[in-house]
């Protein structure tokens, strides 16, 4: 009997960036003042060489000096009305008259009491009902699973963006008439900075194309926020040029970065093939939202090149990535903008293994790529292999209700269900025969007889397996050598 290796434990995540130094007192001495965007990011503030007009309109201008003339005299004194007016003096110098004589405890009142009317018979209320006790050793594990999957209001992971999405969808950009105007009815409804940073990043995937004409032929022209707004085309720097002018009439801090992104024609480098030189190809942004600088890309997150045709498709993952989730696929050519404690090189950048193939469900059902496991593209044949996958945050539930039926299927065509384990994740180990070859495939099952098959147990899957129609949707591959 083989025996299955026991789960890997699930790599942990980053830690944040340490706390910035606080700023220098007028008493020390003034360090020279750092060139670049390093020290603004670093500072969370931006001077006013960065600062834009809208930014620079509201610093108050400092107050005037005060002058040394001496104050004015005070107003002459006026005599009080009672010196001045000798009626008003005798009335105030008569006697007081005398108490009043209080009445005996026997004697009758002079004026007898008025009698309230008779109160309206009414029912006696109801008693509140006592409050259940339930004992601690009572509740369930799945009691205890719940409260711990309760969203957070500060993950950005799992904050609801529904309403914000839903009211990005509603201006149409034949309706607008300027950019200004576009960034106030987009945000005015928020008080958040984040929801303020999605509104904007929704609207330029249900309004703004990629220029695939353009890109593909190689005839680019410069654009600005205005021109993209009004032809509805762009590649990367126009999204990210447009996204910076409506963050700032937003009210918002932002920059637009430039650097190399991992995407159309990008290949991952062979184990020999020589290490190229840094190059810059793409555009996308930084944003203060409520106390955090975040990383956020409107291009890709509006849609994707197939082959020559530009698919609108809306993925929100490159809103919502963390800095270490961002800069797998984005290296800036000034690396402050990774907004790491230990920015990584070029050569760890672009030298770094190329992991699975994954498709758009495994990102639509918010599953998060850097804990896939198989990490490599590649699964060597001839013993057990463990396949994991975990939601991008601990908050998001895994409930059976709430998601499918998830499973490998072989080369053979065997399948495999995963199941819930302690690692917050599913998993399953198989064991592959040597000389097995093929594509092994991560799914999950979308249909059972023509209904959603959400919430469906793997038992019952198993069940219908052969007795039921079925359709399933790919997430992952790998292929087995």
């Amino acid at each position: 009997m083989l025996s299955r290796p026991p789960v890997p434990p699930r790599r942990a995540v980053p830690p944040p960036p340490p706390a910035r130094r606080p700023a220098q007192s007028s008493e020390e001495e003034e360090a020279p003042t750092p060139r670049g965007i390093a020290a603004r990011i670093a500072n969370l503030q931006l001077d006013q060489i960065g600062r834009s007009p809208l930014q620079q309109a509201e610093t108050a201008p400092p107050p005037p000096p005060r002058r040394n003339a001496a104050p004015p005299p005070p107003p002459p004194r006026r005599a009080p009305a009672i010196e001045r007016d000798p009626e008003l003096v005798r009335l105030l110098s008569r006697k007081p008259p005398p108490p009043p004589v209080q009445a005996r405890a026997n004697s009758a009142p002079a004026v007898p009491a008025r009698r309230l009317p008779p109160r309206l018979p009414t029912p006696e209320p109801e008693p509140e009902p006592e409050p259940e006790y339930v004992e601690e050793e009572e509740q369930s594990d799945e009691g205890y699973q719940s409260q711990a999957e309760e969203p957070s209001d500060s993950c950005i992971k799992c904050h609801d963006f529904s309403f914000v999405d839903a009211h990005a969808a509603s201006f149409p950009r034949h309706t607008v008439s300027s950019v200004q105007q576009l960034a106030f009815d987009l945000t005015a409804p928020f008080d958040s900075e984040t929801e303020k940073a999605r509104a904007l990043f929704t609207w330029l995937h249900h309004n703004i194309a990629y220029d695939a004409v353009s890109f593909l032929s190689g005839n680019l022209k410069p654009a600005t926020a205005d021109s993209v707004l009004r032809s509805g085309l762009a590649v990367c720097d126009g999204y990210a040029g447009l996204y910076l002018s409506l963050a700032e009439y937003a009210g918002l801090q932002a920059h637009k970065v430039t650097g190399h992104g991992k995407g159309v024609g990008y290949a991952a480098l062979g184990p020999n093939d020589p290490v190229p030189s840094e190059s810059s190809n793409h555009a996308w942004n930084c944003v203060l939202m409520d106390g955090e600088w975040r990383l956020l890309d409107g291009c890709w997150g509006a849609g994707a090149l197939s082959g020559s045709q530009y698919i609108q498709r809306f993925d929100p993952i490159w809103f919502i990535s963390t800095a270490e989730e961002f800069g797998k696929r984005h290296f800036p050519t000034d690396t402050s903008y990774q907004l790491l404690p230990e920015p990584i090189s070029w050569e760890e950048y672009i030298c770094e293994p190329d992991g699975p193939t994954i498709f758009n469900d495994f990102h639509t059902l918010n599953f998060l790529k850097d804990l896939l496991q198989p990490a490599s593209p590649e699964i060597a044949s001839g013993g057990w292999v463990t396949f994991c996958i975990f939601k991008q945050c601990e908050h998001m539930s895994r409930a059976q209700e709430d998601n499918y039926v998830y499973f490998i299927n072989a080369p053979d065509d065997t399948k495999t269900p995963l199941e819930v384990n302690s690692e917050g994740g599913w998993s399953a180990s198989i064991y592959f025969p040597r000389g097995m070859r093929g594509d092994v495939s991560l799914n999950r099952v979308t249909l059972v007889n023509g209904e959603d098959a959400k919430g469906m147990s793997t038992q019952a899957w198993k069940n219908a397996i052969g007795r039921k129609s079925m359709s399933w949707g790919g997430m992952a591959r790998w292929t087995m050598i």
